[in-house]
């Protein structure tokens, strides 16, 4: 949430919602990692954000390499903040 409030202090757009951080990921990943976005679904939500792929080996990797990518966002705060801060306004918010 304290990671949310920051990217909404930055670019007033990026309340940060599960439909917002969809928006933000289908940029990053397109922008990043677009082999990821093959198969992936996501059931956002006003309090919440879920992806998943469909089961399969392949599947199972880009889920992994997902979970990799939001972990060095989170971890590497200046680094989301400054895609916010420079793209916000080519991310489709809610």
């Amino acid at each position: 949430l304290a990671i949310g409030d920051k990217m909404n202090d930055v670019n007033e757009d990026a309340y940060m919602n599960g439909y917002n951080w969809e928006a933000f990921f289908n940029y990053y990943l397109k922008q990043n990692a677009p082999e990821l976005l093959e198969d992936l679904d996501c059931d956002p939500e006003a309090g919440m954000y879920a992806a998943y792929y469909p089961r399969s080996a392949e599947n199972e990797k880009k889920g992994q390499k997902f979970g990799e990518l939001i972990a060095h966002l989170m971890e590497n705060e200046e680094e989301l903040l400054q895609i916010v801060r420079e793209h916000g306004d080519e991310i489709e918010w809610d």
